[in-house]
């Protein structure tokens, strides 16, 4: 039987597209694979990692930086001296303290002994030392030198000292009686860090911000809310240096103490003229709290130099430097603590200014009188304690910049 025609026309197509290879129109023909050599990779080595630029500093310090120029002290309190971590910190770093408020008068005064002895004690307070002899202990064990702050303050000296029978609230006593009393408690506080602690104390701030154009009389010596002022006059302040020079064993020297030293440098001077003339002063601390809006060359260095080329001896006393909340912060801080550090070794190793020591105002922010607006080289969290970049400043890291504008 026969196919029928049709039928054999599509066989013959179908056969014939199969030795054609054709396909549909547009498709892409399969790609006859072409063998390819196989390719090893290169070993590489394992990239170097950047090293930590601090990591160069880690074994560096302060005290170490300005060997043979200056002491670096710090402030402390006996809690900060009670705090192991801190104090490792502290022995690195520094040579020198000044304790923050323990040696002030209203925590060596006894004024429950003092009552308890009157009127025997009427010339002769009672005070207590045990709130200092921690921190001299670890000064004398150590090798450390500490400043004596303060003999003669009219803050923190209470007011019941200043009265008839030393009750709060009673009249005011005499010139001669405060005179009596001021002589001794200086002689007492001086006799005991001398005997128990020979050596230790190379600084007293015998009178501490006494000159004052606001509340201060003709000459802006410190009137108002000055018991020492009301009590004795504004001679106290002559009286203080020359008690504290006729009790010194000559171990220590003798200082008058300010803040903002640059709006009152030619008072303070006017001030201490006569006290320099007897010779019983030696220098004059300038505590130099700071911001980092100030000019370090103005508040600083030229009023430094105008202390030192009148005759006395300088030590920056209180130095910390506040910043405001801005994206450089840090940057500037560490710049101008740069700057003072700069312009104070200079000048020493110049022979333009005597400067014995720079003190700074707290260990870390946390422990400072301006915590919130950290003033100071460290900062803390619990037991740890960190490096700010004000810390590379005062160590005048090359790669902090240093300029006035």
């Amino acid at each position: 039987m026969k196919r029928k025609p049709s039928a054999w026309i599509a066989v013959l197509l179908v056969v014939a597209m199969a030795f054609s290879g054709c396909t549909k129109k547009g498709a892409d023909p399969t790609p006859t694979p072409v063998p390819t050599e196989e390719i090893t990779p290169t070993p590489t080595e394992e990239p170097t990692p950047t090293p930590d630029p601090k990591s160069e500093w880690d074994d560096k310090f302060l005290k170490d930086r300005y060997d043979g120029v200056f002491k670096i002290g710090v402030a402390l309190s006996s809690q900060t001296i009670r705090n192991v971590k801190a104090m490792e910190i502290v022995k690195n770093e520094f040579n020198s303290f000044t304790f923050g408020n323990e040696m002030k008068a209203e925590n060596l005064l006894d004024q429950a002994a003092t009552l308890a002895g009157y009127p025997d004690t009427n010339t002769e307070p009672v005070l207590k030392f045990i709130g200092i002899q921690n921190g001299l202990t670890f000064a004398m064990n150590n090798g450390y030198g500490v400043r004596g702050h303060t003999l003669c303050w009219y803050s923190q000296t209470p007011a019941w000292f200043f009265t008839e029978d030393y009750k709060a609230g009673s009249p005011l006593c005499s010139r001669e009686v405060m005179l009596a009393r001021l002589e001794s408690y200086i002689r007492q506080v001086m006799e005991y860090c001398q005997t128990n602690y020979p050596g230790v104390i190379y600084a007293w701030d015998v009178v501490n911000e006494a000159v004052d154009p606001q509340t201060g009389d003709e000459n802006y010596i410190r009137k108002g809310k000055n018991l020492w002022y009301e009590t004795i006059g504004p001679d106290f302040i002559q009286y203080a240096f020359e008690y504290a020079r006729k009790y010194s064993d000559g171990t220590a020297d003798l200082y008058y103490n300010d803040y903002n030293c640059y709006e009152k440098t030619d008072w303070i001077l006017k001030a201490l003229a006569p006290i320099k003339e007897a010779g019983n002063i030696d220098g004059i601390g300038m505590q130099c709290h700071l911001s980092t809006g100030d000019n370090i060359q103005n508040h600083v260095y030229k009023v430094a130099k105008k202390f030192s080329d009148a005759g006395y001896k300088v030590e920056i006393t209180e130095l910390d430097i506040t910043v405001t909340d801005s994206g450089y912060a840090d940057k500037m801080q560490s710049m101008k603590y740069k700057l003072v550090f700069q312009y104070m070794e200079q000048a020493k190793l110049n022979g333009e200014i005597d400067i014995d020591s720079v003190t700074i105002w707290g260990l870390s922010d946390t422990d400072s009188w301006r915590s919130s607006q950290k003033p100071v080289l460290y900062k803390s969290a619990g037991s740890q304690f960190e490096r700010k970049p004000a810390w590379y400043g005062a160590m005048q890291d090359p790669s902090i910049d240093a300029f006035e504008w």
